[in-house]
């Protein structure tokens, strides 16, 4: 039985209701949460006009702005949301079977359409305008950051300096000591220094017992290491992880804790807190520095040293090392504390001036003595079976002379203020190099090799365990260092360039004053050609490590034989570089699509005069597919003969028998008739004919043939050589030996040494030449 219309419009008419009531609450909701955002943007806006010149005032509006714009985005969800289901259910009732009803709900759908589309765009608004704000603080930031750094400041070459020191600051030390006893005392300073000192006595007593536990774990650990069989570097890499894991990272890491979960620290600038805390992550950061430079270069045990350096080299860059850490984090305490005290600015210039004159004379003398110093010799070299070569460490010399030279400078012309910044950031990328290139020689051990498989019987076991063979394996253990290795050196460079604000004293004061730099930032600065052309470079390098390690690391322990090798490296490196050009063009603002319309561009010129170039590179490409002739393949075009040396996309290499070297067109192979004598098999049959007097002895003639043959070295046993009677010619007989080779190149030398010896026997056997007669 049919439903009345009336009861319809009844029904939905009460759907309606329910639908508006069930909406009415979160509505409200989301209104108020919309009411709340405005509010909080226009605080953020007012407040960051406020604080221009306040950096830690504008790093808590960064935060709150960051909170703001996380709230906009989930509103604008919300509402797209919303739209969609608006959108579905009004396409649903359009297609309802009785339109009288559907209309009055039609029309509250749409109704409610254009309130969320309206809410839509209040909400781009406001995420527009957090975003607004967040880029003025960051600007701001930029801004005083630069400002702080380039400030100029006195020089030490100026008598102002000295006469403001020595007349004014020196004097005052005495009584601004007095106030600060005076102080202290009455502000109870006595119980934090007291917890102060008890708590770098009970971290003293830490890192002790760290250390002590440290050696013990290492002692057992090479004593398990030689018993094992397991190779040097592998053993080195482990107990260098073991020492910086145990003997060093535990007082750094608990500091930090201390630091970031004690909240009744007074972290402001100029308070007791915020001395002692800036003491006591100075000693941390020198623990932890000194730590990770004796785990490379290991001064007093060369037999786990991890760089390739001689034991002058290696106690110069320990101590050169400890030293400029000491002396840097002494100024940053120095300077915390004249400003508590309330010292003249001169006393913090002055010490931050010699810090960085102390620093940059110690790393230039350093740099001298190890420019200067003898390479291991044999000795040496055999006392460090771990150690690996210098490698691109010793590549940045030039650039940390640049670093200190331009500190110097800076220093003596008054821009104290940047040659810190040049110290602190010298010293900061140094500990983290040498922490990154320790985890890099640790995260090479984990690949093995079948070798390594057969000798270890537990990988052996493991094999077993999952049926996989020990190539499987070996492989995978490369892949896995591959990758580690990639995220490793990503996370070195992030960390690298990040923090700029390390070498600032305080926790960090610059926060994010160059990681909020955007690529829109960056375009700005260097043009959109100069990050088209650093987008081309970073290309490149990637692409000559990945080949790299295809070519060193991956390919070799693969069953692809060399031919197969190279044509796996080439394509990448092409495909690489394909890519590299194409995000290089992007940031130029190039269209990937629109290269369809260079590509008809270009047909045009091909038309006219590169079809022989588009022919050879297609042909190329051809070439490393198909794989018809291959690296170290001996072929033969066109009457020349040799053997591969190399395949481009444009043309091949062949290197001839003697020492000249063949440029062939790609199109050449593919047309023209090539033979590959070692395509599908190495070996070679070699053919030397025979001209006889009619009147020989066959079977001691055929005897002397296979006697030679069979002994040459250079003749394979299998198959068999043969020595046949071709023809009974007018002028002799005319036999053939066939026999295959073991080494192709040698092939006319075979052929000379079996004529050789075989025209010996002949003459002692009286067996004479065939050949017409003499005229």
């Amino acid at each position: 039985m049919p439903i009345p219309v009336p009861a319809l419009r009844r029904g939905a008419v009460l759907g309606l209701l329910a639908v508006l009531l069930a909406l009415a609450l979160p509505a409200r909701a989301d209104d108020a949460r919309r009411a709340a955002l405005n509010a909080g943007i226009a605080t953020a806006r007012a407040e960051a006009d406020r604080l221009q010149g306040d950096f830690k005032g504008l790093l808590g509006v960064r935060e709150r702005t960051e909170a703001l714009i996380t709230e906009a985005k989930a509103l604008r969800r919300e509402a797209d949301a919303a739209r969609t289901r608006l959108q579905a259910q009004i396409a649903e009732i359009a297609r309802a079977a009785v339109p009288e009803a559907a209309g009055a709900e039609k029309r509250q759908a749409e109704a409610e359409l254009a309130q969320v589309e309206t809410r839509l765009r209040q909400d781009g608004q406001a995420l527009r305008a957090a975003e607004d704000v967040l880029n003025r603080v960051t600007e701001a930031r930029r801004s005083l950051f630069a400002q702080r750094l380039l400030a100029p400041g006195p020089s030490p070459l100026g008598p102002a300096f000295w006469s403001e020191l020595l007349d004014r600051a020196v004097p005052q030390i005495g009584e601004r000591m007095a106030a600060l006893r005076a102080k202290g005392a009455a502000n109870d300073w006595d119980e934090d220094l007291l917890g102060l000192a008890a708590f770098l006595v009970a971290s003293f007593l830490v890192y002790w017992a760290c250390r002590a536990i440290g050696r013990r774990l290492t002692r057992r650990w090479r004593r398990f290491a030689e018993r094992a069989g397991i190779g040097p570097r592998r053993a080195a890499a482990v107990h260098t992880l073991i020492a910086l894991g145990i003997m060093v990272a535990p007082v750094p890491v608990a500091v930090a804790l201390v630091i970031l979960l004690d909240d009744e620290l007074d972290l402001g600038s100029g308070s007791l807190d915020s001395v002692l805390v800036r003491l006591v992550a100075a000693i941390a950061g020198v623990v932890l520095g000194t730590g990770i430079l004796r785990a490379l270069v290991a001064p007093r045990d060369p037999s786990v040293r991890l760089l390739a350096v001689g034991d002058s080299a290696a106690r110069t860059i320990h101590r050169t090392g400890t030293a400029m850490l000491l002396i840097y984090a002494a100024s940053l305490v120095l300077a915390e504390f004249t400003v508590m005290a309330q010292l003249r600015a001169a006393i913090g210039d002055a010490a931050t001036i010699l810090a960085v004159l102390a620093c940059c004379a110690l790393l230039g003398l350093a740099l001298a003595r190890l420019a200067h110093a003898e390479p291991p010799d044999a000795d040496e070299a055999a006392a460090m079976p771990a150690a690996v070569p210098v490698g691109f460490l010793g590549a940045l010399a030039p650039i940390a002379w640049v670093v200190t030279a331009a500190a110097f400078a800076c220093t003596l012309l008054g821009l104290t203020a940047l040659g810190s910044f040049l110290i602190g950031r010298l010293l900061v990328t140094g500990v983290l190099v040498a922490f990154g290139w320790i985890v890099l020689i640790g995260v090479d051990t984990l690949s093995v090799t079948p070798e390594d498989v057969g000798r270890s019987a537990r990988l052996s076991r493991l094999c077993r365990t999952f049926t996989l063979r020990p190539g499987t394996l070996a492989l995978a253990s490369i892949v896995v260092s591959g990758l580690l290795h990639a995220l490793v050196v990503g996370a070195m460079l992030f960390v690298v360039v990040g923090p700029w604000s390390l070498a600032h004293g305080e926790l960090n004061p610059f926060q994010d004053a160059f990681l909020g730099t955007t690529v829109a930032d960056l375009r700005g600065w260097i043009g959109a050609a100069g990050l088209a052309l650093f987008a081309f470079a970073a290309g490149l390098l990637a692409t000559r490590l990945a080949t790299g390690w295809l070519d060193r690391r991956f390919l070799p322990h693969t069953r692809l034989d060399a031919g197969a090798r190279y044509s796996v490296i080439t394509v990448v490196g092409y495909g690489g570089l394909a890519l590299t050009l194409v995000v290089a063009l992007g940031q130029l603002g190039v269209n990937p699509q629109s290269l369809t319309v260079i590509a008809g561009a270009l047909s045009v010129g091909i038309g006219f005069g590169l079809q022989s170039i588009v022919s050879n590179f297609v042909s190329g490409l051809i070439v490393l597919a198909e794989r018809p002739v291959r690296v170290g393949d001996l072929v033969t075009v066109k009457g020349e003969e040799g053997r591969v040396k190399k395949i481009s996309v444009r043309s091949t290499l062949i290197a001839t028998g003697d020492r000249t070297d063949l440029v062939v067109p790609n199109t050449d192979l593919i047309t023209s008739i090539v033979r590959n004598k070692t395509l599908t098999d190495d070996t070679q049959r070699l053919r030397v004919p025979l001209l006889l007097d009619k009147e020989t002895d066959l079977e001691v003639l055929h005897e002397i043939l296979m006697k030679v043959v069979e002994r040459h070295p250079n003749v394979a046993a299998t198959p068999a050589p043969s020595a046949l009677l071709m023809r009974i010619g007018e002028h002799g007989l005319e036999y053939e030996v066939r026999c295959f080779l073991v080494d192709l190149a040698a092939g006319d030398a075979t052929r000379s040494e079996l004529n050789t010896i075989w025209l010996t026997l002949f003459r002692r056997a009286g067996i004479k030449l065939g050949g017409p007669p003499p005229a």
